[in-house]
């Protein structure tokens, strides 16, 4: 095997095989099972406080029919995301991660940078500008370590205007208007899935390093890297990371 395809792997979620996902013990454990890149995802709460957080809806991790855009910060504070239906009882009592706590955590870490997705529900319910002032303002502690990404164009265009270094555009298509939007701005980094990169590596010629999600399967991280993926998400970090010694 030689260095060309080797993956760079980024911990989606954290390390959601063995933890719960989006928290900061999956995070944590993400790093300490040697992961140099993780990604995690951002929802505001209804005062618009920044949590990790995928799911507008709040049913899948913490069994509670609720969105997250319609709690207090104070109320998830209460709020169980110990993904019971996955894990049991094995992580009862963890608690949604507001994203200045991960980025405190964050700043202390040494080689270590983290993808940040600010989701579509959050920009469309609260709006762009209020959004991506919150997370710029929450993670500018640890800017520098970390990427703004989203599938929303125009919340990456505002993170940029607000301070973000790179960012990283999420495809959800190879159209010619996609392919006109990222050579137009000039996303750092284009996220896609598995079944769209073939696609949209033949499409999009601008300069970018393509990130691919996500996999559990040692020898599509490493075919992957061949055909030219830069970096590989994966929900078993640590399983993965012991594949490529």
């Amino acid at each position: 095997m030689t260095a060309k395809t080797v993956p760079t792997l980024v911990a989606h979620r954290g390390y959601p095989s063995k933890y719960p996902e989006n928290t900061l013990i999956g995070v944590q454990a993400a790093v300490q099972a040697g992961a140099r890149w993780f990604e995690f995802d951002v929802q505001c709460s209804n005062d618009l406080v920044p949590f990790l957080c995928h799911d507008a809806s709040l049913k899948r991790t913490a069994g509670l029919d609720r969105d997250i855009m319609g709690l207090s910060a104070a109320e998830l504070s209460r709020v169980d995301v110990g993904y019971a239906a996955r894990f049991g009882g094995k992580y009862a009592g963890t608690r949604p991660t507001p994203l200045i706590e991960l980025i405190a955590w964050l700043k202390r870490q040494t080689g270590v940078q983290a993808f940040v997705e600010i989701k579509a529900e959050s920009l469309e319910h609260f709006g762009h500008e209020l959004v991506v002032d919150k997370v710029m303002q929450a993670i500018q502690p640890a800017l520098g370590q970390c990427i703004v990404i989203s599938f929303d164009a125009l919340c990456l265009k505002l993170a940029r205007q607000r301070g973000a270094g790179p960012v990283g555009w999420a495809l959800e298509d190879a159209s010619p208007a996609t392919v006109k939007l990222a050579a137009e701005f000039k996303p750092e980094y284009l996220f896609v899935g598995t079944r769209l990169f073939d696609e949209a590596r033949a499409a999009v010629s601008s300069p970018h390093q393509w990130a691919i999600y996500q996999t559990q399967d040692p020898a599509l991280a490493e075919t992957l890297t061949e055909l030219g993926a830069d970096l590989v998400e994966t929900d078993a970090i640590g399983e993965m990371l012991a594949a490529f010694p």
